[in-house]
């Protein structure tokens, strides 16, 4: 026969397993209202959270993974994180980077697109006139524009811009100023794309792109 010992002692796992597979289903059911408070109780140590900042190696790794599901080794579609764009941008695109432009960084939130890059004012002549508002402008600005991705026919997307802001100036800048300043930026016209909106082109084997939550969603052709 058991002893009383071990018997409380199989008790006390059995009692403890139980209330572990009941946390996880109130995780499972009831999502971030109960679980994180489920989790508390286990938890001695606070989570340390580590920032992935963008780097040549993220930037291979990321074109490493295109590479493999352009070939259909990965599945039909491929989740990337804006610090995967931004290091794509940063160090392995300079070719989609115009002169002048620095510091690309790239944010996903609840599918909004922000694109902020810092701006050498020289080398973009048309940003001084625009109403006079940007004539104060420093050798180089900040400038991020918030949006979100759109189709825009079988070869690219657009960037339907919401708003445009200058880093030296607390407000978003007047709606009427986006399509000037986006033209001052190298906006190029495409048939079908709003004055307000930045073409991108799709990669070959890519069907569509789009942003659910905080991940780049891209969808492979065929």
């Amino acid at each position: 026969m058991l002893g009383t010992g071990c018997l409380k002692g199989c008790l006390g796992r059995v009692g403890l397993l139980g209330l572990l597979i009941a946390a996880a289903l109130a995780g499972w059911r009831w999502g971030p209202s109960v679980f994180p408070r489920v989790r508390g109780w286990f938890a001695e140590e606070e989570e340390v959270v580590v920032e992935v900042l963008p780097s040549p190696e993220l930037a291979d790794d990321a074109l490493d993974r295109f590479e493999r599901f352009r070939r259909g080794e990965t599945g039909d579609q491929l989740s990337l994180s804006a610090t995967d764009v931004t290091s794509v941008l940063r160090h392995s695109a300079p070719g989609m980077i115009p002169g002048g432009v620095s510091d690309v960084d790239v944010e996903f939130h609840d599918g909004v697109v922000t694109l902020t890059a810092r701006v050498l004012v020289e080398a973009f002549p048309g940003l001084p006139t625009l109403d006079g508002i940007l004539g104060f402008l420093p050798d180089t600005v900040s400038i991020s524009v918030e949006g979100a991705l759109a189709p825009l026919n079988q070869d690219g997307v657009a960037l339907v811009v919401h708003g445009v802001r200058a880093s030296f100036i607390p407000v978003p800048l007047p709606d009427g100023m986006t399509a000037r300043i986006l033209t001052a930026l190298g906006r190029r016209s495409t048939a079908g794309l709003p004055e307000d909106a930045l073409a991108f082109p799709l990669p070959d084997g890519v069907q569509s792109a789009h942003v659910l939550r905080d991940r780049l969603i891209l969808v492979r052709d065929g």
